[in-house]
């Protein structure tokens, strides 16, 4: 029998100081962001930080299409900042990239656009 268990109530367990402590290097990205969401959507939109200060001089949005319903939901990353500018202005060519959501889901995201834009964002 090993001097470094011990049974307590039928369960083994291992002394601590036997477990190897393996070092964890962690890199963690610093972030900000907003979120706007729906019934049918969701869009979260995200700055990443270069280090503790600078920004990187684009976003992200993710798109999470809910209409299919929980389990089901479809997402997409985008990351074209001109793109979503075009969006915004109703450019025909940008409309093309835009998943099939509807009228009020484009308006939707054109108000949470023109938001982002107001904030410097876009």
């Amino acid at each position: 029998m090993s001097k470094d268990r011990v049974q307590i109530d039928g369960v083994w367990y291992v002394k601590e100081d036997v477990i190897e402590q393996k070092p964890i290097k962690l890199e963690p990205t610093h972030f900000e962001g907003y979120v706007v969401e729906n019934d049918d959507f969701s869009f979260e939109s995200i700055r990443i930080f270069r280090d503790e200060e600078t920004l990187y001089s684009g976003i992200d949005i993710k798109c999470t299409d809910k209409r299919g319903g929980k389990g089901n939901w479809e997402e997409e990353m985008w990351d074209n900042n001109k793109w979503m500018l075009g969006v915004l202005e109703n450019n025909p060519d940008s409309w093309k990239g835009l998943p099939d959501m509807g009228g009020d889901n484009i308006q939707f995201l054109q108000a949470f656009l023109q938001y982002l834009k107001d904030k410097g964002w876009l």
